[in-house]
């Protein structure tokens, strides 16, 4: 039975690869596309820069790396193949909003973009919180529930932070190379406010896993 459990264990870790080889694969191909266009080998047009996709791909993928790294080195196994997917998922969504100037055809499509990431990055941190960090607190006073709440706000207040940085970042482009990424005035302010709705609905649907399962390990 052991050695029959340990082939099904084998399998499902190969399955789990696979998926991740591939979102890993579509990182690859993106990063090396929009590096090929910022150094004008291509010279296909985007709404916005080059360089602030190619910042964000390599940032986004590097901090992937290192979690899933630390992650297997803890858990003894991969981190789950669905972060992958849905943080490639994330990331084309920009990436597509910025090569096809879905940003500008379509109106709702940078609220969209925002909250989505935002939620996204949320529920990654929460579960990256869990997995290495939160398990070390072992007073009375942050008990089950709350070292859930307490992974709810430490995923919230840095998802939160990592988006007012890439406002940041978006300033400092316009600054350096007199682009258009901040927008009109309000702008900025209504990309703050779709993260923050973002994170919002991650600490609801969470939260509501919780009360309804009473399980605080949402991914392990």
């Amino acid at each position: 039975m052991k050695i029959f459990h340990n082939n099904s264990k084998s399998k499902k870790e190969r399955d789990t690869l696979i998926v991740i080889n591939f979102a890993r694969l579509l990182f690859a191909g993106l990063i090396v596309f929009e590096i090929l266009n910022f150094l004008k080998i291509l010279e296909f047009n985007t709404q916005f820069t080059w360089l602030g996709l190619v910042i964000t791909s390599i940032s986004i993928l590097t901090l992937l790396e290192i979690t899933a790294y630390k992650y297997r080195q803890k858990k003894g196994h991969y981190l789950h193949w669905s972060i992958w997917i849905i943080v490639t998922t994330a990331l084309s969504l920009d990436a597509a909003g910025d090569f096809f100037h879905l940003y500008e055809k379509i109106s709702w499509w940078d609220q969209t973009v925002h909250y989505s990431v935002s939620a996204i990055m949320a529920f990654t941190l929460f579960a990256v919180i869990n997995a290495f960090w939160i398990d070390k607190f072992k007073y009375s006073l942050l008990l089950k529930e709350g070292r859930l709440k307490l992974s709810l706000f430490l995923a919230s207040a840095s998802t939160i932070s990592l988006g007012a940085l890439y406002e940041v970042e978006e300033y400092l482009e316009d600054v350096f190379f007199h682009t258009n990424r901040l927008g009109p005035g309000t702008d900025t302010a209504n990309d703050l406010s779709m993260d923050i709705l973002g994170v919002i609905t991650t600490v609801i649907i969470v939260s509501v896993y919780y009360l309804i399962t009473r399980k605080r390990k949402i991914i392990d």
